[in-house]
Parts: C-alpha cells; structure tokens; sequence
C-alpha cells in the first residue's frame, strides 16, 4: 500500500517519514510489508488510509494538479499541522478500536457488518428493525453503498439474524465483512463521546481561499 507510489516519488516517501515521526511507529513498515490482518485493523487502516491520501494529493499538487472537490480532510502545509492531522486520525480510530469490546451490545457479544445486495434500502431498514426487536440487539442500516447495496452494522447475532431475513426477501447475499467493530451505528456512540472530547481541545483554522 503506497510502497511503489513511495519509491517513485520522494515526496511520498517524506509524507510516510512524516506520518511515522507523528504516530510514534513505523506505520511505512505496516503499509508496505504488512502484516494485512495488522493493516486491518482500524487504528492502523485509517491512519494508513489518510497518509498515502495525502501523499497522492501532494504529489499530484506538485505536478499542477489540484482536486476540484476534496472529501478527504486536507493536510495543511507545514510538518507540525501534518503531525495533528495524523495524531487526531490514530486517536479517532484507537477510540472506535478501544470500544470494540463493550460498545457492540449485550452480553459481550460480537460486533459485525453485513453487505445487504440486491434489495432495496427501505427494506433493509425495515428487517433490520424485525431482527432488532427480535434478537433484543442493535442492528441498524449503515451505507448506502448504491440502490442495490445497503451495508447493515450492529451486533453480531443481530446482524446474523438480519442477514437471514434479507436473503427470505429476495436478496442476493449477503456478505460478513472483515471488519474489527460495528461501525457507524449506534454501539458506536462512547466512541463518537470520546472523540469529541479530543476533538474539543483542539484550535480549529480556516482553510485559506484559493
């Protein structure tokens, strides 16, 4: 993951020495040599996933090309901004991490994701519902990945018992994702609490205008 990328242009090579100084750890190693079960997980895959962002829209800059439209959270300029930028994503994810074993539900059961195809969103929503009141357990629509693809979060016998009524209402599969917690649902709501908290201590600047 960005290894090439890292080898062709220095500048790539700078943004993971810059991403590695910040986090504390050779997160390059990680990306370039694995292991992926390690690279899975999501303390290390949000951080490795914004560091080769950057480094792709830096050297892209570099060669005139700026983006019309940026979903990403933008690197500023300047190594101690770039170090935040890093430092906040590693914390957001060692939140979201940290809850894996007590904010998916009941019992200490399992968290999972579920890719829901070919059925419609307003169905999905609506066995998830029937799965929640009967297995007593979160389980909610999460993405909306496209009209024929709702991606469902929650716990996992929830999320099991969801997946077996999509497939009685026609879906195509549905498929457990290797995912390490439930994410973006509501058993994700300490983690949101904490990162919060961080985000708070924070001095937010205005990007300039181009």
């Amino acid at each position: 993951m960005g290894r090439e990328l890292a080898e062709r242009f220095p500048l790539v090579a700078q943004t993971f020495a810059e991403a590695d100084d910040a986090l504390g750890f050779p997160l390059s190693k990680l990306c370039f040599e694995g292991p992926e079960e390690d690279l899975r997980l999501t303390e290390n895959t949000q951080p490795a996933i914004l560091t080769v962002s950057i480094a792709v829209a830096r050297v892209l800059a570099e060669h005139g090309v700026e983006p019309a439209l940026a979903a990403a959270i933008r690197w500023a300029s300047g190594r101690a901004r770039g170090r935040r930028h890093a430092q906040l994503c590693r914390c957001r994810s060692l939140c979201k991490s940290a809850r894996k074993s007590h904010a998916i539900g009941c019992s200490g059961r399992a968290g999972a994701m579920a890719a829901v195809l070919s059925l419609d969103p307003a169905t999905v929503i609506e066995i998830c519902k029937q799965a929640a009141a009967e297995t007593g357990l979160t389980v909610q629509a999460a993405n909306l990945n496209s009209p024929g693809q709702t991606v469902i979060s929650g716990a996992l016998a929830a999320v099991e018992k969801a997946s077996a009524l999509a497939k009685a209402k026609g879906a195509r599969r549905a498929v457990m994702l290797p995912v390490s917690a439930p994410f973006h649902c509501a058993l994700m709501q300490p983690a949101q609490e904490e990162v919060a908290r961080v985000l708070a201590r924070c001095r937010w600047l205005i990007p300039a205008s181009r």
